[in-house]
């Protein structure tokens, strides 16, 4: 593993949560969904997604690890008697879901490209301020 690239949280307020991420913490909006809210920080994203009924708000969903190599890691993972519990390949990269200890659910990640971070739904460009259409 090369380090975090990203944290899913599941909260309550999203909308104050990603108010707070913007304007406070300077983070951007990559993507966001009628349920959740992605936000770049450097290179690594925070997921803001809603509690469903019977969640814990503001609890971990999940911790997805950086790795460096794709070729081999559900072999070596599998070895190691860790149960997978899916796979994902999207554009830009490729997840295996894993249980770790005490349930905690992980991903690992591999991106060809670090820097890249497509969201299935990309946030929407920014809205410009409307002008003056004043006649003269």
């Amino acid at each position: 593993m090369i380090g975090f690239d990203h944290v899913d949280v599941r909260v309550r307020n999203r909308e104050k949560l990603r108010r707070f991420f913007v304007e406070q913490m300077g983070m951007d909006v990559i993507g966001e969904g009628v349920d959740h809210v992605y936000l770049l920080f450097g290179d690594q994203v925070l997921g803001l997604h809603d509690a469903k009924d019977g969640e814990t708000p503001s609890g971990l969903d999940h911790i997805a690890f950086r790795v460096s190599e794709w070729t081999g890691l559900r072999n070596r993972v599998a070895r190691a008697r860790v149960a997978i519990l899916g796979e994902k390949e999207r554009p830009d990269s490729r997840s295996l879901y894993l249980r770790g200890p005490d349930g905690l659910k992980l991903e690992l990640v591999w991106r060809p490209d670090p820097s890249v971070h497509l969201c299935d739904h990309p946030a929407p460009p920014p809205v410009a301020p409307a002008e003056d259409d004043e006649e003269s």
